[in-house]
This record gives C-alpha cells, structure tokens and sequence, in this order.
C-alpha cells in the first residue's frame, strides 16, 4: 500500500512538473486558474464546506489537463445510504483530463473530465490515506474577456459537478464516496 501511494504521488509530481514546463508550443496553449467553493456531502453522511483550486492547461483540440488540491471541513450531517454518521475533513490532490464541448464557442461550454489522486480523510482522532479517482461535468459560462463561472450543469435537478470514489474503508463504512453539493466557482484565463 505504502509503495503504491509513494507511485501516485511521483505520477502527480510529475503531471505537475510537465504542467508547469513551457516550450514553443505549450506557449500558445492557453491556462486557466479556477476556484470553487460549496459543499461536499461523502458516505459517511458527512457535510462539509468545500475549497478546491485547480490549474488547467488547453492541449490540444478539445482536450485540457490539470492538477487540483482540494479540501472540505465538517460542519453538519446529510443523509445518505448510511446508517451511522462519521464527521469527516478531506484533503485531495488529483490529476484531471477534461474534454470541452462549446455550445458557444469559448462563452458557454461544458468540461466533462476524468482523474485519479491522492485522498486524506480525517475522522477525528483517525487518519487514513488513499488513492481515488473522480468524475466530472461542468458548466462554464464567460462574463468577461478572461473571467467564467463554472456551476454544476443541471443546478436545479441536480445540484453536483463531480463525484469521487476510493476503495478505503474504516470500521464499518466500506469504500469511500463523496459529491460536491451546490458547486460555484471562478475561472481565471491566464
């Protein structure tokens, strides 16, 4: 477990280190600052206040890259499928592929995306590490030359834009899942 967790987190050092490097080409490709906030609401019926920042970069086409950290601290609970409550504070460093469908070519898009990280889940006096991966959909929509707001696409049916999974457990909780909840967030073209 330790060596794979070691791997993961050189794999996300690594995506970073390339994210960061620039050369002629990367040059013209644009990147894109975001900040989100909300609530995260995971298995263990907790509910937290969510801050996530991420670093994209335009590759090619359609395709965007990026390297996020985020992290949710407890506040209340949420009912979910579980039937015991377990307060939860979460930290995440993942490495995300995006593909981005225009509706209106750069003023109103969708980012539907893919990743895998590194999870600290927090339970009071416990504290466990994990790997995990995530799934997202996006709407982001351009109020200004460099400046757009992302929400969840279908805010009133469905208030989430990504969901997270890890195969953790504690006690009698197996697997580790959480959803954002309520997302809203800034994104800087840089």
């Amino acid at each position: 477990m330790k060596k794979s967790f070691l791997a993961l987190v050189l794999l996300l050092f690594l995506s970073l280190w390339g994210l960061c490097q620039t050369n002629e080409e990367n040059e013209k490709e644009a990147g894109y600052l975001s900040f989100q906030t909300g609530f995260i609401v995971d298995g263990y019926n907790s509910l937290g206040v969510r801050t996530f920042f991420e670093y994209q970069k335009d590759l090619k086409k359609n395709w965007q890259m990026g390297i996020s950290y985020e992290h949710s601290r407890h506040f209340g609970f949420f009912m979910t499928d579980q039937l015991y409550d377990l307060n939860s504070n979460l930290s995440q460093l993942s490495v995300n592929g995006y593909y981005k469908l225009n509706l209106v070519k750069d003023k109103l898009f969708f980012t539907s995306g893919l990743g895998v990280g590194v999870l600290h889940v927090n339970w009071d006096e416990k504290d466990s590490f994990g790997v995990s991966v995530n799934a997202s959909l996006t709407l982001n929509i351009r109020v200004t030359k460099r400046i757009y707001i992302e929400t969840s696409p279908l805010v009133v049916l469905f208030p989430f834009n990504r969901v997270y999974y890890s195969p953790m457990n504690i006690d009698h909780f197996d697997n580790f899942y959480a959803f954002t909840f309520f997302p809203f967030g800034i994104k800087v073209k840089l």
